[in-house]
C-alpha cells in the first residue's frame, strides 16, 4: 500500500541487512514455516477472502523490490518477509485462484510487485479504492482517510518513508504494515455493501479487472509523452519521440534502471527534433542529460535515430490542441459530464478525464477503452454540442 493520506509513494534507501526477526508480536503473527501458511490458506479459503498489501521500496531501480507482504484473513495478520521467505509459489496460487476475493487498497503498484513476484495474473482482486469513489467520495482518497471516515479509526502515517528492505524491521513498521491489512476487510464490507446499495458490483469487478490489466499490460506500439504541445510536433518527430520512449522503456526495464536514468523527457525531445540531420544537438542533448561521454554516445544515438525509419501509415499521431469551435464543444461536454456526475454521485474525472473529452470532441465518439458501464452512462452526452 501507498502513503496512507496520497497514495503511491514507497521510495526509500535500499539497505538489505540481515533477515526479519521472526518473534511473534501483538496483533500480528509470521509466516516463517509451512505449517504457518498452510493454516493462513486454509483460513482464508475457508472464509472466502482474504486482504493482501505490499511495502516495497523503489528509487534506483525501474522494478520495484519487495520488502513485506502483509496478509489477513478470518480476523487474522499475518506478515510474510520475502526476503527469508520464498512463498511466491503459494501466495501466486492464491492470487490466481477465482474463487477466493482478494481486497486491496489503491493497488495499482502492489499488482505489478506481486505479479512480478509470484509470476501470476491476480484474478477477483477488488479495490476498495475504486469502491470509495464508486460510493461517491470523490476523487482518490487514502487509506487513513477512508478507514477514518467509514471505521472511525485513527491510523499512523509514522513508518510510511521506511527502508523496508533493512533488517530487522522495527516493532514500530511490523504494526503500521499490519494495519494495512488489519482494517482492509472491514472496510471491504462496510464499502461492499454500499456499493450494492447503489447496484454497481458490476462496476467494480469491471474497474479492478480493467486495473489488473491496465498495470499488466505489455508495452504499447505507439507511446507519446503526456504534454499539451506534442499534438503540434511534425508528425516526423512524433514518431521519433514515440521510438524512443519505446526504447527507453524496454531499457529501463532490461537494465532495471528508472527510465529518467535512462533519458529525461526533455532529451526526449530535443533527440525527437534533432534528428539524424544535426549531430552537434543530438551531442547537447546528451549532454543535458548526463551523459559522461556524449561525443561517443551521440554516434549510438544516431545509428538509434536512423533505425527508426519513415512514419508507419498507421501511426497514430497526437491530437492537437483544440481550436475556435472545439474550444466550445469541450465547454459545453464538461458541463454536461458535470451534471451527470452530479446526477450519480461520482466525480467528473472518475467517469472521463480531460484527455477523454477532448478525444471525444475531436472523433465524435467516445473511446471504447472506457469500458461497459461509462459508455453506457455516456450514452447521449455529448450529441447536443455544436
Amino acid at each position: 500500500m501507498a502513503d496512507r493520506d496520497d497514495d503511491k509513494q514507497k521510495a526509500s534507501p535500499v539497505t538489505v541487512v540481515a533477515a526479519a526477526e521472526p518473534e511473534p508480536a501483538s496483533g500480528w503473527q509470521w509466516l516463517t514455516d509451512q505449517s504457518g501458511w498452510d493454516a493462513f490458506s486454509a483460513q482464508a479459503r475457508a472464509a472466502g477472502e482474504m486482504a493482501i498489501d505490499t511495502e516495497f521500496v523503489r528509487r534506483r531501480t525501474y522494478h520495484a523490490q519487495l520488502g513485506l507482504v502483509q496478509l489477513a484473513a478470518a480476523g487474522q495478520v499475518w506478515l510474510l518477509d520475502p526476503l527469508t521467505q520464498d512463498r511466491r509459489a503459494e501466495l501466486g496460487g492464491l492470487l490466481a485462484d477465482p474463487a477466493l476475493r482478494k481486497w486491496i487498497h489503491a493497488g495499482g503498484e502492489d499488482i505489478e510487485v506481486l505479479a512480478r513476484w509470484t509470476g501470476a495474473r491476480p484474478q477477483q482482486l477488488l479495490d476498495t479504492q475504486i469502491a470509495a469513489q464508486l460510493c461517491g467520495t470523490g476523487g482518490q482518497i487514502g487509506y487513513q482517510r477512508l478507514v477514518a471516515e467509514q471505521l472511525s479509526v485513527t491510523l499512523s502515517k509514522g513508518e510510511q518513508q521506511s527502508d523496508w528492505l533493512r533488517r530487522p524491521l522495527t516493532p514500530q513498521q511490523c504494526r503500521y504494515a499490519a494495519d494495512d491489512v488489519r482494517y482492509l476487510l472491514p472496510l471491504a464490507q462496510r464499502l461492499l455493501e454500499q456499493v450494492d446499495q447503489r447496484q454497481r458490483r458490476e462496476w467494480l469487478i469491471e474497474d479492478c479487472e480493467r486495473q489488473v490489466e491496465r498495470v499488466l499490460a505489455p508495452v504499447p506500439a505507439w507511446m507519446h509523452l503526456s504534454e499539451r504541445n506534442a499534438g503540434q510536433y511534425p508528425p516526423a518527430v512524433q514518431h521519433r519521440m514515440n521510438q524512443l520512449l519505446h526504447w527507453r522503456q524496454v531499457e529501463a526495464e532490461r537494465r532495471d534502471k528508472p527510465r529518467s536514468w535512462i533519458l529525461p523527457n526533455g532529451s526526449v525531445v530535443a533527440l525527437a527534433f534533432a534528428g539524424t540531420d544535426d549531430r552537434a544537438a543530438v551531442i547537447r542533448a546528451l549532454q543535458e542529460a548526463g551523459r559522461h561521454d556524449p561525443q561517443r554516445d551521440a554516434d549510438r544515438m544516431l545509428e538509434l535515430l536512423a533505425s527508426f525509419g519513415p512514419v508507419p501509415a498507421d501511426f497514430p499521431l497526437a491530437g492537437a490542441s483544440l481550436e475556435g469551435a472545439e474550444k466550445g464543444q469541450l465547454t459545453l461536454l464538461r458541463k454536461d459530464l458535470e451534471a451527470l456526475a452530479q446526477a450519480n454521485d461520482l466525480a467528473p474525472e472518475f467517469i472521463a478525464t480531460r484527455v477523454t473529452l477532448e478525444a471525444r470532441v475531436r472523433t465524435g465518439q467516445w473511446p471504447d477503452s472506457l469500458g461497459r458501464w461509462r459508455l453506457q452512462l455516456l450514452e447521449g452526452i455529448g450529441e447536443k454540442t455544436p
